[in-house]
């Protein structure tokens, strides 16, 4: 030290005490400092070191308190970007409970600020500050001093934390709190992925109503009510050859499909008893005219039997007739055709050896350039038809190309169909006659269009009719 140096603390023995005061205080700021550095070093691996969000949510509302001088911390977080916040967390509170009168006054006086000075930025307010006078909570809660810290991701306001106590936040703290919560979302983006924190909002408010109006447009309006049923191609006025008395068919003499002319044989029955018959007559007619003859001889040498001859002519005609009755039965053993066209029938083994009925349809001779559709409508599918009723049929053999057909015919009384459902019968008659004509037997899926209606009641016809077949309303 120098003589002035020596001469001047000797002057201002003061002096000297300041001097020792803060070479005395130097070594204990940076060892504070130190220290602080190494808590938020250790006390930031901690935070980056969490898994999921919620031991990330309660590190976050509890831990910063070690570094935070807060009463209660609440954690905000927009569902949607741009949406009004809604409490996620809060200090040493296992559950949200939405219901509570607190947090709906917490989120309402965050959404008072929100619209006042927006989310964007740190603020700090003192109740009852936008608060209503009316709420309980406002005079009750004991902490008054609020500061809000904005969560942002991207440049976008994805939520707050929300600190409370009794004094003022101090400038220092804030930055402290905004470094801490930066720490923070970074950890939550680690977890979530980024731009994951809270969805994007696809649609603004004006593109939402947009889209109701047109909705309730879109449900108002007129659209044809339709039914889809099972359909078949169908002969037009076939020619149909059926049983022409009660037998045993025995045999189908022409293949399925197969062209039939004039006077082909079809089908051909049991004939035991019908050739019996013919047998029995024919021997009846024979000793009937001999009974004839006899009596006509008679009568020539005795005048007395001219009586019997007309009874012996009665006999001999009734005994002719029958004879001529039973070959006409024996005949019919064996059909043939009346007509020509394609040979139209089910199934030669479902037949053979069948017995039916006296006009019980076996087959149908059908011309392949008359077709129409043949249409069994469900009961539970049923809907007003007016006579011309668009009819449009997805054939299972070409399905890419409908086919327009328009209604003819409808039954009013609903029979059973090949599917054992109940079902009304409708007729559909080909518009494009010019076109090649489907074969027949083809199935297919026939879309039958109705009346008009409101788009909505199309769309709930069915679960209306459900809900009424199910409470009788």
């Amino acid at each position: 030290m120098s003589a002035t140096q020596s001469v001047r603390l000797k002057a201002d023995p003061n002096s000297v005490h300041q001097v020792n005061d803060r070479v005395a205080s130097e070594p204990i700021q940076a060892a504070s400092q130190s220290q602080m550095a190494d808590a938020l070093l250790a006390f930031e691996a901690g935070v980056r070191a969490l898994s999921n969000e919620t031991d990330l949510f309660a590190h976050w509302c509890n831990e910063t308190r070690r570094f935070l001088n807060y009463r209660q911390a609440f954690l905000l977080r927009c569902r949607v970007r741009g949406s009004r916040p809604r409490l996620i967390f809060a200090t040493s509170l296992p559950a949200i409970d939405r219901e509570s009168p607190f947090v709906r006054w917490l989120e309402k006086n965050v959404n008072y600020m929100r619209d006042d000075v927006g989310l964007e930025n740190q603020h700090h307010f003192r109740l009852p500050a936008y608060c209503d006078d009316d709420d309980e909570e406002t005079r009750n809660y004991p902490f008054i001093e609020f500061c809000w810290t904005p969560l942002m991701e991207d440049g976008t306001t994805v939520g707050g934390f929300l600190t409370v106590r009794e004094t003022t936040w101090l400038q220092n703290e804030r930055l402290l709190a905004q470094r801490l919560c930066e720490l923070y979302v970074h950890s939550w983006q680690s977890i979530k992925g980024r731009g994951k924190i809270v969805r994007k909002q696809r649609f603004t408010k004006k593109v939402i109503w947009t889209i109701a109006v047109l909705a309730a447009l879109l449900a108002v309006f007129p659209v044809s009510i339709t039914a889809l049923a099972p359909a078949e191609v169908a002969p037009l006025d076939p020619l149909v050859v059926a049983a022409p008395f009660n037998g045993v068919v025995k045999e189908i003499l022409i293949e399925q499909g197969a062209p039939v002319a004039v006077g082909d044989q079809l089908i051909e029955f049991e004939d035991v008893e019908w050739r019996n018959g013919y047998d029995i007559a024919d021997e009846s007619e024979s000793v009937a005219r001999a009974r004839f003859e006899r009596e006509s001889q008679r009568a020539i040498a005795d005048p007395r039997a001219k009586r019997e001859i007309a009874v012996a002519r009665a006999e001999l005609e009734l005994a002719t007739t029958e004879k001529a009755y039973a070959r006409e039965l024996l005949d019919k053993a064996r059909l043939v055709a009346e007509g020509e066209g394609l040979a139209v029938y089910t199934d030669k083994r479902d037949w053979i050896g069948k017995p039916v009925s006296a006009g019980e349809s076996i087959l149908q001779i059908a011309d392949p350039n008359k077709v129409r559709f043949s249409i069994d409508l469900p009961v539970r599918e049923s809907l007003v038809l007016q006579d011309g009723a668009r009819i449009k049929v997805f054939l299972d053999s070409d399905p890419l190309r409908p086919i327009e057909a328009t209604l003819v015919e409808a039954s009013y009384q609903a029979v059973r169909d090949k599917r054992d459902i109940l079902s009304y019968r409708l007729s559909g008659e080909l518009l494009d006659r010019d076109g090649k004509l489907p074969r027949i037997g083809v199935q297919g899926t026939a879309q039958v269009y109705g009346d008009k209606a409101p788009l909505i009641y199309v769309l709930f016809r069915k679960p209306l009719a459900s809900l009424r077949q199910l409470t009788g309303w």
